[in-house]
């Protein structure tokens, strides 16, 4: 039998992440927190503060995920590196422990930022690919499901209901009823289920209820292996 993984992420470092992280204290699952200090995207007052990243490192995974949040291959290579290495610096100064792991802003990069955040110190990078069971190359690992309701998804999710019209329609844009079904395809097969999202995106699509629902059906199950990120990073 495979062992069975589960594992979560969340983005982009909003205030909101302190909420996600009392949620997932409750259920007793790991989760890496992946924080852009200084991102442009999230106003400054909605931003964690140091002493909140302090915090949140006290009980989670601590990953790095750019300074500002830009799209990577719309910037120069200095800028890319730059705002690749000293996140990492920067949340170590603050945690005060070593930060392993990085995740691309908005899942956009270039074989060129590979070998940049393998150079920053980073031994794992998620993707924001998803649909995804098994292990990836861990520069580039994949995910399996956003908790979000994507309109793209159509084929991945015709492809997981194996084009049963019925199935397809319970699972199509209704995230947490799909996470569900691909947990038990993890948990009776083995392979990696990997939740992750936005806190600021479950708060503004009213989701918090669907995510605890989420985490309730896979929380404290037996001969399942909950990891942070971190843990996923292979052993040299």
């Amino acid at each position: 039998m495979k062992p069975v993984i589960v594992t979560t992420s969340w983005d982009d470092g909003h205030v909101l992440d302190m909420r996600l992280a009392a949620l997932l204290k409750k259920y007793g699952i790991k989760g890496t927190f992946y924080i852009s200090p200084q991102d442009r995207e999230i106003p400054a007052k909605k931003r964690l503060t140091d002493f909140q990243i302090q915090e949140l490192a006290r009980d989670f995974d601590i990953g790095a995920h750019t300074m500002t949040h830009p799209r990577l291959p719309q910037v120069s290579d200095a800028e890319a590196e730059q705002e690749i290495s000293n996140s990492r610096t920067h949340l170590q100064q603050v945690t005060g422990q070593p930060v392993a792991t990085f995740c691309y802003p908005r899942g956009e990069y270039l074989p060129k930022h590979v070998s940049m955040v393998r150079r920053a110190g980073f031994s794992y990078a998620r993707t924001t690919n998803r649909h995804v069971f098994t292990e990836q190359p861990p520069l580039e690992s994949a995910t399996t499901i956003h908790c979000y309701d994507h309109w793209s998804d159509a084929l991945k999710v015709a492809i997981f209901a194996r084009f049963n019209p019925v199935t397809f329609l319970r699972f199509y844009r209704k995230w947490d009823t799909l996470a569900l079904a691909m947990f038990d395809r993890v948990f009776a097969e083995g392979g990696t289920f990997h939740l992750w999202g936005h806190s600021w995106e479950i708060d503004k699509n009213d989701d918090w209820e669907r995510l605890e629902r989420v985490l309730r059906a896979i929380a404290g199950r037996s001969g399942v292996q909950y990891d942070s990120n971190s843990d996923l990073v292979p052993l040299s």
